[in-house]
């Protein structure tokens, strides 16, 4: 990299020449001699100063990425490289003194500086204003049964005591990547390898989008599913072979964590929008439904799905029109189904059920009204909001939210269903609950295992209405595990049938 130095007269423009004693008619050629002398000592003291370290201990470096991918198919070799800039944009040289991988000798990554191949690399100079590259490589064995589907690590960078990382990203197997992808066709997901989610992944007006069974989706921080308004999406999965909706982090450590990822966000106006056999786990919020299905579209349909470990909730839907059966919806930091603002719902054998640390949030919110930021109330006639053989529990005493604003139409049904609630407080609401087992306990085997299939002794055994499964399209004599409702006795309220060993 070439410097441009500017002359010292004029970073100096009072510069002194000394005075020299002796003769008084000095030597031409000796005064000139003195003056090239101390031209060049300036200028020498000047190349110095630009020799010198940045210090400073809130110095950052600047990379080309914060996030190093490797989407490379991995089907030969199982190897390969990405290159990382490093960049000074200081006004000094600075000197990196140490770059190492997180994960060090247990490490799949190398990096590559200056020819050597290592985890850990130390004094890396970079002139001002300059930049380096580093290498990074990968090597995973794709035909191992064993491999993870994804590594992870960071390269660590260490300058003035100041730590900085950047992150790497290796798929141990082929997959398809989307960055920030808009469709706007008739597009069906091929299922034969999982698809990557980067930024948001996005149906445009005109898009009928279709998620075959068996079809996985790993969402990576931040990242979306959005359905716009005038375009569609059917996920067909199958019991055997769901459709998955999930966070690219699949350690075993954040198999539990939520809020991995954004969630998915049907935009007013989108259309004909269904899920069959869905799992949808850790993200923001599981759906978000906005005015979806009304206006006599169809109805948003949710069968035999699960959605599980949200931040925030499972379904927030806002003025909007769902039907759902056999659903699981559970374990959420806000309310696992928040309803806003009206609408129109009917969910049957659906699990409900919060079981989830923290702030206290009813497993079930229903409103007609949204409120601004100022809490001025906007009113939304709720037209039905019913519940048949349904569970709505949780780890708290009352898992029924209910929020009037009266002169608006309120209508709501609990009919037979296992339901937390405080009757003192709702007692004027009474008489939407009937057939009900009010304050019971639910008895899951495990529900902070995600395991809400019903206990031997649980009171949602043998309690359901055959009538209200006879008469549900679509058929829900078979639960979300493809057990018979109608041979084994009794049904059972929720989406799981319990059946005895016999």
């Amino acid at each position: 990299m070439f410097e441009i130095y500017v002359p010292f007269t004029e970073i100096y423009p009072t510069t002194i020449v000394p005075v020299i004693k002796g003769k008084k008619n000095m030597n031409k050629r000796t005064a000139s001699f003195l003056l090239l002398l101390i031209g060049f000592s300036s200028f020498f003291l000047i190349g110095c100063q630009k020799d010198e370290f940045n210090t400073d201990p809130s110095f950052k470096l600047q990379f080309s990425a914060d996030t190093v991918i490797f989407d490379t198919v991995f089907t030969t070799i199982g190897s390969s490289s990405r290159a990382l800039v490093i960049r000074n944009t200081g006004n000094a040289k600075v000197n990196i003194s140490k770059i190492t991988l997180a994960r060090r000798s247990s490490s799949p990554f190398r990096i590559n500086i200056d020819g050597s191949s290592t985890d850990e690399y130390q004094n890396l100079e970079i002139a001002a204003n300059d930049s380096a590259y580093i290498f990074v490589k990968v090597t995973i064995d794709p035909n191992s049964a064993n491999s993870p589907l994804i590594e992870t690590d960071s390269v660590i960078f260490e300058t003035n005591g100041n730590i900085q990382n950047v992150k790497l990203v290796a798929w141990g197997q082929d997959a398809y990547f989307h960055l920030n992808e808009n469709l706007n066709s008739d597009i069906s997901l091929p299922d034969d390898k999982p698809h990557v989610i980067y930024g948001t992944f996005t149906a445009l007006k005109g898009c009928n989008l279709s998620i075959g069974e068996g079809t996985r989706l790993y969402f990576h921080t931040g990242a979306s599913l959005e359905i716009q308004a005038g375009a569609s999406l059917n996920v067909a999965g199958t019991l055997q072979s769901p459709v998955l909706f999930t966070s690219d982090n699949l350690e075993d450590y954040y198999q539990d964590l939520p809020g991995l990822w954004d969630g998915i966000w049907l935009q007013k106006g989108s259309k004909n929008i269904s899920f069959t056999y869905a799992e949808i786990t850790n993200a923001k919020v599981g759906i978000r439904a906005d005015s979806v299905g009304m206006d006599g579209a169809e109805p948003l349909r949710l069968h035999n799905c699960m959605i599980h470990n949200m931040n925030n909730y499972g379904i927030y839907a806002t003025k909007a029109r769902i039907v759902a059966t056999n659903c699981q919806i559970t374990n959420c930091g806000g309310n696992v189904v928040s309803i806003e603002n009206g609408g129109d719902y009917d969910f049957r054998n659906c699990t409900l059920a919060r079981y989830f640390s923290g702030r206290s949030y009813p497993a079930l919110y229903i409103s007609n009204y949204v409120s601004d930021s100022t809490g001025e109330r906007y009113p939304g006639e709720l037209t039905a909001a019913y519940f048949g053989n349904c569970i709505i529990s949780g780890n708290q005493t009352d898992q029924i939210g209910l929020y009037e604003l009266e002169g608006t139409l309120f209508n709501f049904q609990f009919d037979y269903c296992l339901v937390s609630w405080d009757k003192t407080f709702y007692q004027k609401y009474e008489p939407n609950f009937t057939n009900c087992i009010s304050n019971e306990e639910a008895k899951f085997i495990d529900p902070y295992t995600n395991d809400f299939q019903l206990d031997t002794l649980s009171f949602a055994k043998d309690a359901a209405s055959i009538g209200i499964i006879n008469g549900t399209v679509p058929d829900i004599r078979l639960d979300r595990k493809g057990i018979s409702r109608v041979v084994f006795g009794k049904p059972d309220f929720g989406a799981y049938e319990r059946v005895e060993v016999r």
